[in-house]
């Protein structure tokens, strides 16, 4: 028996290159849980950019990722759920769904390619304990039922969004064996922004921005909550930002407004900001944020509060209150340290025979399809490597 720790999709890409012999030992009553509600249920399961492209995506986890990447692809993951019956929706931002909109479609057709090939399931079965012995490894369940296994895949997520059963179970089993955990903080979290009130009604609002957070940039869609920041630009850098940290937005170049303010003297603010491709309750949020009437002519504002409201356009200020927590997070920073795995086989380097895979391990990658990608064509590889090991 090849255990494999976990029925999501790490798991079920390693399941599905074992085939014969690998049970899946899952903790939920049913797999794929965090699976079925990635992507508020729609599940962006991967991302059709070109191979270089879907490689830059992975930024500092490059190198370390690329085995697998070659291994299972992007391209690879999409032929084999088409091939399975479960065709698939590419849209023009290069995210990949079912074409069914639903997760549980990319989930069963998955759990139905493992089984079909010759793997097993068991729910159910939370592994409290691993030991190496002689000849593989002995698990302990939580209800006292007990497995011997040649070798091991720990693929049981990491410890963001806890319901879901990611409860960094996988974490303390890796260093009960020994392996160096990198503690776990949130990442694709969005974050809390203080004295945010001239802002919680511009809720729902979208918008591309620059973004600078101490020497580092970014650039990419930002979202107004009613507390704060979300949307790509500040989720893929999350794991970056702490409490208190100063994040600057490129909203508008000043100049612009400039230009916009003598051309219009007539006009009131709250009509020349949305000029510039500024939603009109943000245009009136920044107004009373800077305490600048909005219904103020541009010929009567005087030298101060033009230049304030230049300059604050071109490198707006927020400061971070809290970041969103490890229990509601989409993923986290955090797992086995990738210098005790080998990036070849995802054997670990300090037990023999015993693999890791997914989130399990300290990676974190941008949202858009890469996460799930990578956990099973982590998996995958395992898999591959289980048994020519």
């Amino acid at each position: 028996m090849i255990a494999i720790i976990g029925a999501g999709p790490a798991a079920m890409g390693a399941a599905i290159a074992i085939g014969k012999n690998a049970v899946m030992l899952e903790r939920n009553p049913v797999p794929g849980k965090k699976l079925l509600l990635s992507g508020k249920g729609q599940c962006n399961f991967t991302n059709a950019c070109d191979s270089e492209a879907f490689q830059r995506a992975l930024a500092e986890f490059r190198n370390w990722l690329k085995p697998a990447f070659y291994a299972f692809d992007n391209r690879a993951f999409i032929r084999l759920l088409e091939d399975a019956g479960c065709p698939v929706l590419i849209r023009d931002d290069d995210k990949v769904f079912p074409q069914s909109m639903k997760a549980g479609d990319v989930r069963d057709t998955l759990l139905k390619i493992a089984l079909g090939g010759g793997a097993s399931l068991i729910t159910d079965c939370r592994i409290t304990h691993i030991e190496a012995v002689s000849d593989g490894f002995r698990l302990v369940a939580a209800n006292g039922k007990r497995y011997q296994a040649r070798k091991i895949i720990i693929a049981a997520g990491g410890a963001a969004w806890p319901l879901t059963g990611s409860d960094g179970s996988s974490y303390r089993l890796a260093a009960s064996l020994g392996h160096r955990v990198l503690k776990p903080r949130p990442a694709l979290a969005s974050v809390r922004i203080k004295d945010y009130s001239p802002f919680s009604a511009c809720a729902g609002i979208a918008l591309k921005t620059r973004m600078s957070f101490g020497k580092n940039r970014a650039e990419g869609d930002l979202l107004f909550t009613h507390t704060g920041f979300s949307g790509p630009v500040i989720l893929n850098n999350s794991r970056f930002l702490q409490v208190d940290d100063q994040i600057r937005l490129l909203l508008v170049d000043g100049s612009a407004l400039s230009a916009l303010l003598r051309r219009h003297p007539k006009k009131q603010l709250s009509s020349i900001l949305p000029m510039l491709a500024l939603p009109q309750s943000l245009a009136f949020a920044i107004c009373r944020h800077l305490k600048i009437p909005a219904g103020t002519m541009a010929a009567e504002l005087q030298a101060s509060p033009r230049k304030l409201l230049e300059s604050w356009l071109g490198s707006a200020p927020f400061r971070i209150s809290a970041l969103e927590s490890l229990a509601t997070a989409m993923s986290d920073f955090g797992g086995v340290d990738l210098k005790e795995v080998n990036t070849k086989t995802m054997q670990s380097r300090l037990t023999p025979g015993l693999f890791f895979a997914g989130e399990s391990l300290a990676y974190s990658l941008p949202t858009g399809g890469f996460s799930i990608q990578m956990a099973f064509s982590t998996g995958y590889l395992a898999g591959k490597n289980v048994n020519s090991i």
